[in-house]
């Protein structure tokens, strides 16, 4: 976790409280909730998802990256049907990336610069205790889909199973609970070592009658969150229930313009991809689920402007030949006026002899 900057104190005490920031959690990723199984929490360091959605039913794919001293973790989803877990590839997420960069524009210059440069199931019926709708082994994950009645229920069926919760996630999970979503708990358990490093993706679907990002549990963050998602759907997306979202990318793809046969089954007979973005965004920010809704299908891509030198001919910069050109028409114009000034003093001459 980042230590906060702390007021200069006698060293015992700086030490002391860098030891407690080491050991406070970060809780929150942009989708769900993540809680261990010891007092170490998980601070993730990246975090990117493809959403897509075809009218009813919404995928989303995972990648984390995360940093910390547990052995183990849980994730914890919420959604508003039952979700079905699989696992993703992680150059999904490399194709789009090459498939959205900014368009390069270069700018060649005739003058050299003079300054600087610069740089899916049914809803469960609504119960008082916590239920077990499925588990499944994914490689290195332990999925288990539940459903609860009562968030503080919920709560204790996580504890009971060994895992520290913090003091607000029974009461952040209660709108979910009002709505009776379910909740996916994906244990994240590497082979061996400490949880630190890039997670393989997991893809998550289920049945909704509009496209959702489940972003509230952020709220339980404690350092700045960031949301980045790549949005396949029939027409481009507008973002709603967070303000500050920069959209980077919107086009039309086809399967053709990629070369994983997974990334193509998604794309199908091809969608609208729509790429938003917000980094550094406050947990206090985090006042909904991130709501998408269709607009205008005006394409967008970002452009980024490159130097690319100064104009030439025959290898030599074009402002040289410029400048040689202007010494020639000087030096000419000023060999004319010596020539017509010798010829009037002649003329003179002759004519005075006269």
């Amino acid at each position: 976790m980042r230590i906060r900057h702390l007021a200069r104190l006698a060293l015992v005490l700086a030490v002391a409280a860098a030891g407690l920031a080491l050991m406070r959690p970060s809780w929150a990723c942009g989708c769900g909730a993540l809680v261990t199984s010891s007092r170490s929490g998980v601070d993730v360091a990246d975090e990117t998802s493809i959403v897509r959605y075809d009218g009813g039913q919404e995928e989303i794919v995972m990648r984390l990256s995360v940093r910390s001293q547990a052995r183990d973790a849980a994730w914890l989803m919420p959604t508003p049907t039952r979700a079905r877990v699989t696992l993703g590839e992680s150059d999904w997420f490399d194709q789009l990336d090459r498939l959205t960069e900014p368009a390069v524009v270069r700018h060649r210059r005739w003058l050299p610069r003079l300054g600087g440069t610069k740089d899916a199931g049914a809803v469960p019926k609504p119960g008082a205790g916590v239920g077990v709708l499925g588990r499944q082994r994914l490689g290195p994950f332990e999925v288990t889909t539940l459903s609860a009645g009562d968030s503080g229920a919920l709560a204790s069926w996580l504890t009971a199973h060994g895992y520290r919760l913090p003091g607000r996630l029974a009461e952040a999970l209660k709108p979910y609970v009002a709505r009776h979503w379910t909740y996916t708990a994906i244990k994240l358990s590497p082979r061996e070592g400490r949880l630190t490093g890039a997670l393989d993706p997991l893809r998550v679907t289920f049945g909704s009658d509009a496209p959702i990002y489940p972003i509230r549990l952020s709220r339980l963050a404690t350092s700045p969150q960031s949301v980045h998602l790549y949005v396949l759907a029939p027409h481009r997306v507008t973002v709603s229930g967070l303000d500050g979202m920069l959209t980077t990318y919107a086009g039309r793809v086809t399967p053709s313009m990629v070369a994983s046969p997974g990334l193509r089954s998604m794309l199908g007979d091809g969608a609208f991809l729509t790429e938003v973005v917000r980094h550094g965004i406050p947990p206090s920010d985090f006042t909904d689920d991130l709501r998408l809704g269709y607009t205008a299908d005006t394409p967008y891509r970002e452009v980024e402007e490159v130097d690319g030198g100064l104009v030439t001919f025959l290898g030599v910069p074009a402002y040289l030949w410029f400048a040689l050109g202007v010494l020639v028409v000087v030096a000419a114009g000023g060999a004319a006026i010596v020539v017509s000034a010798r010829r009037s003093a002649r003329a003179r001459r002759g004519g005075a002899g006269a």
